[in-house]
């Protein structure tokens, strides 16, 4: 196994390893910052619902669909099954203009294949939301759950608790491609519309949102083989891959209801034989049986999957955080209580931890907020019922007996705690439960607060790396 370097062609992956908020916004901006061959950084799950902050100097952006290197100038690619919110984004690109980025849609290549999400998603999702009185499901209320679900209904496949009245087979499902015809785009509106007045009756007027959504195509550069443009950045140096939230919210392996639509973890597979073939399909996943890294590896490259924590665990809105603790309160100045719900935090649960990093098969973790006064963590579950199982090699009725079956022994689990001694204490207890290095440390939100430490391939966690280079303000290659 090669280390992380400079040289052409590798392929970084930043994942969560937790409900989010583990700081993968500023480690996409500081890898890209220390790594001056740095081509792209390439989002390729989620949408619009991430959330991602990044703090250098006296510029603050919370990057939701851009790169989180975009204040570097490193351009950013939306590969599907990545969804674009077209509105959106031409919101935060004025938000990066006002904190001096020039002309940000340059930056922007994006996928034709991704599926569109637009304000008639949103509406049926907040209304799906708001009728679930106290069973709310934790959702950002931003449609992102509704654009897979239309896709699968129009697919005439299972939209699982999203049913949706009157739309099946046929129905016309916007793509990024499509908003370069303002009457195709009319079509998809329609039909997004026709769905959504059966849930909802404050929505917009579909001319409206066209109009808007092709002036923002307009001005994309939007690339008929994704896979190309990708694969030249990885032969001219380093691309890093963006993961949306963290593997605990996956699809698959977080702890349903409380999840979201999109394949989060870069080592998911689908089984041929079950549904998550089928939805990888209908989201326009040009190979629906192999994860991202996967896809990487046939394709000639050694991914390096980077997992990140922070020193203690954090949750937005409804679902099981068994560790939670009202008393802890270390301070959080970008997150609060938004329409997913409260900002809830405990100690370190290294079960979780442990069974994301298994889930993903890191090759090195990177932990942020160590600064935090962080005096106790989880070790473990107790109780005969508290074990997660692993999902990655199950499909169809026993993928879903055995998620319903974790999320069941989440939502009872009764942690038990150790004191730590400090920093090293917390990370040694990380790498032990990951069974990987930790190669990245950051004791507070700015990209110099962070520091590599050796690399997630080296053999060995007591040995640092020479590989990475120091710190730069080269121009990165556009």
């Amino acid at each position: 196994m090669r280390p992380l370097g400079t040289g052409p062609g590798q392929a970084i992956i930043v994942v969560g390893l937790g409900f989010g908020d583990e700081a993968k916004g500023a480690t996409v901006d500081h890898l890209a910052w220390r790594i001056p061959d740095t081509t792209a950084v390439v989002r390729w799950s989620g949408g619009v619902q991430a959330a991602h902050n990044v703090v250098h100097g006296p510029r603050h952006h919370t990057f939701r669909q851009f790169g989180s290197a975009t204040l570097l100038g490193v351009p950013t690619l939306l590969r599907a099954p990545m969804m674009v919110d077209p509105l959106g984004l031409s919101v935060e690109a004025e938000e990066l203009r006002g904190l001096g980025v020039t002309a940000p849609l340059n930056l922007i290549t994006a996928d034709p294949r991704c599926l569109v999400t637009t304000p008639f998603h949103a509406a049926m999702n907040r209304a799906r939301e708001e009728s679930r009185g106290t069973g709310v499901h934790g959702s950002c209320g931003m449609g992102v759950g509704e654009t897979v679900a239309f896709a699968l209904a129009a697919a005439g496949l299972d939209a699982g608790n999203l049913p949706l009245a009157g739309v099946g087979p046929g129905a016309p499902v916007l793509r990024v491609g499509d908003l370069r015809d303002r009457a195709a785009t009319i079509r998809g509106l329609d039909a997004l519309a026709r769905a959504a007045a059966t849930l909802t009756e404050d929505l917009p007027a579909v001319g409206a949102v066209a109009e808007a959504m092709c002036d923002l195509a307009g001005d994309l550069r939007i690339a008929d083989d994704m896979d190309a443009v990708l694969a030249r950045r990885l032969e001219a140096g380093t691309v890093i891959f963006e993961g949306s939230q963290g593997v605990l919210l996956d699809e698959f392996a977080g702890f349903h209801p409380h999840t979201t639509w999109a394949t989060l973890n870069p080592r998911a597979r689908a089984n041929a034989s079950g549904g998550a073939a089928d939805s990888r399909d209908a989201t326009g996943l040009p190979r629906p049986h192999l994860g991202l890294a996967d896809q990487l590896e046939r394709a000639g490259h050694r991914p390096n999957v980077l997992g990140l924590t922070r020193s203690y665990s954090t949750r937005h809105g409804a679902g099981p955080l068994p560790t939670e603790d009202p008393a802890q309160r270390f301070p959080e100045p970008h997150n609060g209580v938004t329409y997913q719900g409260a900002w809830r935090q405990g100690p370190l649960d290294l079960d979780l931890l442990r069974y994301a990093a298994r889930a993903v098969g890191v090759d090195g973790v990177g932990v942020s907020h160590l600064d935090a006064p962080v005096r106790v963590v989880s070790p473990s579950w107790s109780g005969p019922e508290s074990r997660l199982r692993d999902v990655q090699s199950l499909s169809g009725q026993d993928l879903e007996i055995v998620r319903d079956a974790n999320a069941a022994a989440a939502t009872r689990a009764h942690p038990e705690y150790d004191r730590v001694q400090g920093r090293d204490d917390v990370i040694s207890r990380i790498e032990e439960a990951t069974g990987a290095p930790v190669v990245l440390v950051a004791d507070g939100p700015t990209r110099t607060d962070r520091s590599i430490r050796w690399s997630p391939r080296a053999s060995s966690a007591s040995s640092p790396s020479t590989s990475w280079p120091a710190a730069t303000t080269a121009t990165h290659a556009r």
